[in-house]
């Protein structure tokens, strides 16, 4: 059905600035459900947006757009105002033209207004038919007895505005049966008694809401915004018909043009940056992609140009049938075999063909005997075919689309379209070939997700060419590996074929026994390497790299028999005083006190010096000369001078001792009276292995990060308060997930666990710190969930011990903090969990300029400027905001961390 409307006809003698004052579109509520006033719109404009005052995803948009698309309501210059106050004369103009009443010059010409209802000239006319329709009551309306405003230049209340509208829609008379009926508002005795009626009329039928506090507000003033909102739901209650109005059906919508079947014919309209589309159920705004043939739509436009669809029915209207194909024939006719008999359907050139992946095709290309699907449409006579799918018959193709899955086990994969519309299975087997990048592929190597050209062969996957890889993974043996780290070399599982890939710059590394493994903990070897894991992504580069398994053997606390320089032989007595042969070669892993050059490592083998070895076969793959102890304490003999460790291996030494030098990070002149059982220790041997010269307590402390000097290896650090610097060349780097970083990839502000070995770092570590707001608090489990600022859900376990910090208080359970506090949580170095509630204020936005927030004060002794974090949060709800965004006296809430604020929320 079309709706049409008789042609409007406007007055020629219109002063702009009255003109200015007929913008009746909307903004407002802090919902679309209330109809309270809002704080000022501030909008940017799109090029997508009518009026630059009303921004994309604004509440009252939906209603702005059709009505001023309808031609019931103007903007001026491009801007609606949607928070002005509309007056009594504006009010009845839009009522005048909601019910599609005409207006002309001559309207009302031999009649005169009643004495006390004096309007601009441009509203005579429209008000003098209000009063013939019966939209005003002429003896409550002479009554106006203010002196110092006009009637039509008095703001129009709600509850004046209410009367209008039920009266425009024809339901006095319900009105007058509810004139005694309390309308449940806490300001109910407010409204005037001659209006009580219509309010609950209005109320009833949803056209007016009630606005916070469950309140009415009879006497508030209407703003535009929500005056287009009535006039937009109550067009639901009237027959009105828009001459530019059409009720149909998609035919089809692209390439700027949308066809819409109505009034049993087609329409064709222009569609572009400005048309807006949204759906009858929400008012949340949509794109074209949304409209979708065979829906049920309205069209609002003008001079074939759309200004704004909605849809009414998102339902297509479609019916589809099996059939058997048997022939085409000319002049678009296709013939189907059924029971014996054939039938004949006609289809037309806009008729699609697609196979089973839904890949279009020519229909000459059907095979006799395939059964099809064929799909038409309902909502006209003709019930034009739409579409004839391929359900089942030989499949033959090469396409393009996305692995959804590979099953090994059934051998299938299963691919959607690259249309997207359409998810195929198909068989393969070992003959299939799958390439990337020239590389033969396992086809367990074929991850969801790989875009890919694929051929089929008579229902058989033949080929797979990987155009976009995902994450994969290969189970290979590790053959070499550069000195820098950059490539890396290895050997398929069940191939003889070497292979070479980069390494990403930080790749994730999985070692057991060895916590927080290097690249150089890796056994790269011509024969027996590490078995591993490799994952390599898109970019064919290796991200991750997992041992599962090597061949190496260890020899722990051997001696040496003697050692051949010329040859790198050396002999050994092992653990049961058998003589071993190890070879050392330019890959053996050294290490000693003095140093790691083989040189240095030759001059100390000597007969009975002690080392450890790893090695694979007669090679060695490390050897380091025993200089020391790495374990805890379990016993300190004063008397014999005797000291028991357990070493990380679970072996059991006793060092003898004299008067070892002790070293403790915060305590310059430690004794051995320092050093207590379960300390973990790293205890140094003299040069003859024989006794322990230095025993280096470890010890692990939390700091701030005041700054870095990469190119000394050095960090300025705060603890307490008192600044030092630590060096970090002999440290182990970390981040807060564990993977390894560069001492310039630490951050000023940053918290850090640092390990120590008497006085020197061997471990850095950055510890994990979450900040965001509360969700809800489990005072009995110790356990907070938290939104943090880049909007995602954390579970905070606190255990081993809670310290929560809120300004000067300070309290052991999470029971002390509320939902929506922000906090930051950390844990501290005794593994307790800390969190500290952030400080806020809440102030009117002025400026933000270098880096600093300007807000208005209060009293003048308040501060006004605070400085922002670098990744400060901005949002008004969960909607992101730039700071730059923010307007003056926009009423905001500032969260700060150690004095930086970093979140505003937009009130």
């Amino acid at each position: 059905m079309v709706s049409r409307q008789n042609k409007q006809y406007h007055s020629k003698k219109v002063v702009s600035a009255v003109m200015a004052g007929l913008m009746v579109l909307g903004a407002g509520a802090t919902s679309a459900a209330a109809d309270q006033a809002a704080t000022s719109v501030s909008a940017t404009a799109t090029a997508s947006n009518l009026f630059s005052d009303v921004n994309t995803g604004y509440w009252g948009e939906k209603y702005i757009y059709q009505l001023a698309s309808q031609g019931i309501v103007m903007g001026n210059n491009g801007k609606f105002r949607p928070n002005d106050p509309v007056t009594q004369q504006e009010a009845v103009t839009m009522a005048i033209r909601f019910l599609n009443l005409q207006v002309t010059d001559s309207t009302g010409a031999s009649t005169a207004l009643p004495t006390n209802i004096k309007v601009n000239n441009y509203f005579v006319p429209y008000v003098k038919l209000a009063l013939q329709q019966n939209l005003l009551d002429k003896t409550k309306e002479s009554g106006y007895a203010d002196t110092k405003v006009t009637w039509g230049g008095k703001n129009a209340t709600r509850e004046w505005i209410t009367e209008v509208l039920v009266r425009s829609m024809g339901r006095t008379a319900d009105a007058s049966a509810a004139m005694n009926k309390a309308t449940g508002f806490a300001d109910n005795a407010k409204i005037s008694a001659d209006r009580l009626g219509y309010v609950n009329v209005a109320i009833d039928l949803g056209i007016a809401k009630g606005v916070n506090g469950n309140k009415f507000d009879p006497q508030g003033a209407v703003t535009r915004a929500q005056l287009a909102t009535f006039f937009s739901r109550a067009q639901a209650y009237i027959d009105a018909k828009y001459d530019n109005q059409f009720e149909g059906y998609v035919s089809s919508v692209g390439n700027g043009k949308l066809e819409l079947y109505a009034d049993g014919k087609n329409n064709s309209f222009t569609i572009d940056g400005s048309t807006a589309y949204f759906e009858k159920a929400s008012e949340k705004r949509l794109s074209v992609s949304d409209i979708k043939p065979y829906t049920k739509v309205t069209v609002i436009g003008k001079n074939g140009t759309a200004s704004y669809v909605e849809i009414t029915d998102p339902e297509p209207k479609l019916e589809s049938f099996e059939r058997k194909y048997a022939r085409l024939s000319p002049n678009n006719v296709i013939w189907f075999d059924s029971n014996n008999t054939f039938e004949e359907l006609k289809y037309d050139s806009e008729t699609i063909f697609l196979d089973q992946n839904g890949t279009k095709i020519d229909p000459q290309s059907l095979a006799s005997g395939s059964i099809v699907t064929v799909e038409r449409e309902t909502f006209s006579p003709q019930k034009r075919i739409v579409a004839i799918r391929v359900k089942n018959g030989l499949v033959n193709k090469t396409a393009s689309g996305i692995v959804q899955s590979v099953d090994t086990t059934n051998k299938t994969i299963t691919i959607k379209d690259a249309s997207g519309n359409t998810v195929d299975t198909f068989k393969w087997d070992d003959s299939t070939l799958i390439k990337y990048q020239n590389q033969l592929m396992n086809v367990s190597e074929l991850k969801a997700g790989s875009v890919v050209t694929y051929t089929v062969e008579n229902n058989i996957l033949h080929k797979i060419e990987i155009s976009q890889s995902v994450d994969r993974t290969i189970t290979a043996m590790l053959y070499s590996m550069e000195s820098n780290g950059s490539t890396l070399t290895y050997k398929r599982s069940g191939s003889t074929q070497l292979e070479t890939k980069f390494l990403v710059e930080k790749p994730e590394l999985t070692i057991n026994g060895i916590d927080q493994p290097l690249l150089s903990d890796l056994l790269a070897d011509a024969t027996a390497g590490d078995q591993v894991e490799l994952t390599v992504n898109g970019e064919e580069k290796i991200t991750k790299i997992k041992v599962l398994g090597r061949q190496m053997e260890h020899l722990n606390e051997v001696s040496v028999v003697s050692y051949v320089p010329s040859k790198r032989w050396l002999t050994v007595s092992d653990n049961k005083s058998q003589p071993k042969v190890i070879v050392l070669d330019d890959k053996t892993k050294l290490d000693s006190a003095g140093g790691t050059n083989l040189p240095t490592i030759e001059a100390l083998l000597v007969p009975g010096r002690k080392v450890n070895i790893n090695h694979i076969g007669n090679r060695a793959l490390s050897l380091e000369v025993i200089y020391k102890y790495d374990g805890k304490v379990t016993a300190i003999n004063a008397t014999n001078k005797i000291l028991t460790l357990l070493t990380e291996g679970g072996q059991t030494i006793n060092v003898p001792y004299n008067w070892p030098r002790v070293e403790l990070y915060d305590k310059p002149n430690a004794t051995l009276s320092d050093i207590k059982v379960g300390d973990e220790v790293s205890a140094q041997l003299s040069n003859d292995q024989t006794s322990l010269i230095s025993i280096k307590a470890v010890s692990l402390k939390q700091f701030e990060i005041v700054s870095t000097e990469p190119s000394y290896d050095r960090v300025r650090v705060k603890n307490d308060g008192v600044t030092s610097q630590i060096y970090t060349d002999k440290a182990k780097i970390s981040d807060e997930n564990g993977k390894d970083i560069r001492i310039s990839d630490l951050r000023s502000g940053s918290l850090i666990n640092v390990k120590f070995a008497g006085t020197t770092p061997s471990a850095v570590a950055v510890v994990k710190n979450t900040m965001g707001q509360v969700m809800s608090v489990d005072p009995a489990n110790s356990v907070l969930a938290i939104k943090t600022f880049n909007g995602a859900g954390e579970t905070i376990q606190a255990t081993g011990g809670v310290k929560v910090v809120r300004g000067t208080d300070v309290s052991t359970n999470i029971a002390s903090i509320s939902v929506n506090d922000r906090v930051e949580v950390r844990k501290n170095i005794d593994g307790t969990t800390n969190i500290k509630v952030l400080d806020s204020v809440t102030r009117n936005f002025w400026r933000y300029e270098n880096g600093d927030v300007y807000v208005k004060r209060i009293y003048t002794s308040d501060n006004n400027r605070f400085p922002v974090a670098a990744n400060l949060y901005v949002h008004q709800g969960d909607q992101n905001l730039s700071v730059q965004s923010l307007k003056e006296n926009d009423n905001i809430v500032l969260y700060f961390n150690n004095g930086i604020v970093v979140e505003i929320v937009k009130q």
